[in-house]
């Protein structure tokens, strides 16, 4: 049986993006992992077969510990599939705390930055967790009657506390986009998208336009463009960019050879179905 690991723990967004997965076949077992950084080198190197995680939320942006691993830190995975998840938040408290007064919501710092209305309104103070369902965790097994936890509903549960708000989020119909990283591809589809890191041969006035140049010279659209630094000097970047064709497609083939032909450095982080709602 497959393994997929996620970015947990057990309850979180990621969690229940496992159950959207469209490109493993049958059963899997899914496994959490405490971190980012750790599902996708286990991957990488082979202690799992797939790994789910966060890569784009439609508040925030791009999740950027996830685009720097996979950009900087691994050689052998890759994007082989989108999974969007809607994202909606509750506050949740122990059954027994649910009447006094609230002091201090915890959850991820995503969470905080989602649902700040409601905790600002409120003159709540906030401390971060590494997950929403950590703080779900964390407020259960805390006597302080004054904890909030700010989570998805499934991490609730599975901590045991009572849901005394839903829907607190700041922007009501906020996705997030995971990726579901492995070692092998995925044939064409038709309708599919392409992520790939694309370092220029040096910084200059017009570098940007010389990177996508032989991109959009061939009709070949850009539905995301993110910049990262080299972590060596100022000043210097690779661009993360997300083009809307598979990367056997000729126009995306010719774009990258004209690029590698002038002296840019290009990784594909790999090509995958775009998502669609079914």
């Amino acid at each position: 049986m497959p393994v997929v690991e996620y970015l947990g723990p057990e309850g979180t967004f990621a969690h229940q993006g496992t159950d959207l997965i469209r490109t493993v076949e049958g059963a899997v077992a899914v496994v959490p992992r405490p971190t980012v950084q750790e599902v996708v080198h286990d991957v990488d190197e082979g202690r799992c077969d797939y790994g789910l995680v966060p890569f784009e939320n439609s508040v925030e942006g791009g999740v950027t510990g996830t685009i720097d691993v996979l950009v900087f830190e691994v050689g052998q995975a890759r994007i082989r599939e989108e999974v969007v998840v809607p994202i909606t938040f509750g506050a949740h408290r122990r059954a027994e705390h649910v009447g006094a007064p609230a002091t201090t919501v915890l959850s991820h710092p995503f969470g905080l930055a989602q649902c700040k209305r409601y905790w600002s309104e409120r003159h709540l103070g906030c401390c971060d967790t590494d997950s929403t369902a950590e703080a779900c965790r964390l407020v259960a097994a805390s006597d302080d009657p004054g904890l909030v936890a700010i989570g998805p509903a499934k991490a609730a549960r599975l901590a045991g506390l009572v849901t005394v708000a839903e829907g607190i989020e700041d922007f009501p119909g906020a996705q997030t986009s995971f990726a579901l990283v492995g070692r092998d591809g995925v044939a064409p589809t038709g309708d599919d998208r392409t992520t790939v890191v694309i370092t220029p041969p040096s910084e200059g006035v017009g570098i940007l336009l010389r990177t996508l140049g032989p991109i959009s010279e061939r009709d070949v659209n850009i539905s995301n463009i993110v910049s990262r630094p080299l972590r060596q000097r100022l000043g210097e970047y690779c661009f993360v960019l997300t083009l809307d064709r598979h990367g056997d497609d000729p126009a995306v083939r010719g774009a990258l050879d004209d690029l590698i032909g002038q002296g840019f450095a290009v990784k594909p982080l790999g090509s995958y179905p775009a998502w669609r709602d079914r």
